[in-house]
């Protein structure tokens, strides 16, 4: 009796409204248009345009934000193995590479930077030559929105 019992509860899972919701992506990553949607749907605008490498880019916004998604490994049809989240701030006066490097050793999300001003930069990758599915781009932009207004908050500190 217990395995039947398993078995309809897995159809139940299998069928509800989050699972049905999570479309499978082709192998080979991601375009630039499957991005931009699951942005707008989470209420962020998404900018398609092409980089100056050929590749394309999307502009965006999150928590006042400006930030970039840059696309990478780009087959002819556009389908692109990663993406990077790239955001910029220009401090006055920059910020010290201790501080930078205490962001990189205490957080996982939002990998940081300085440039050659001290300005820093924060990004974050992501990998899908091998698959991904419209949630999981939903999710890694969920987690670039919770890296953003805590990386804001952190060199305002």
């Amino acid at each position: 009796m217990k395995p039947i019992v398993i078995v309809a509860a897995l159809a139940v899972v299998a069928l509800s409204p989050a699972a049905a919701s999570a479309s499978m992506l082709p192998d080979g990553g991601v375009t630039a248009s499957e991005v931009a949607k699951a942005l707008q749907d989470k209420g962020y605008r998404a900018e398609v345009t092409t980089g100056s490498d050929g590749d394309p880019l999307i502009k965006s916004a999150a928590d006042g934000t400006n930030f970039r998604i840059l696309f990478y490994s780009c087959s002819k049809a556009q389908r692109c193995a990663s993406i990077q989240f790239v955001a910029a701030f220009d401090l006055d006066d920059g910020m010290k590479l201790s501080k930078i490097n205490s962001w990189n050793q205490n957080k996982r999300f939002g990998r940081a930077y300085l440039d050659d001003d001290m300005d820093p930069f924060v990004e974050m990758d992501v990998d899908f030559e091998h698959g991904a599915t419209s949630e999981a781009i939903a999710n890694n932009i969920d987690t670039w929105a919770a890296v953003l207004p805590a990386f804001k908050s952190y060199i305002n500190e």
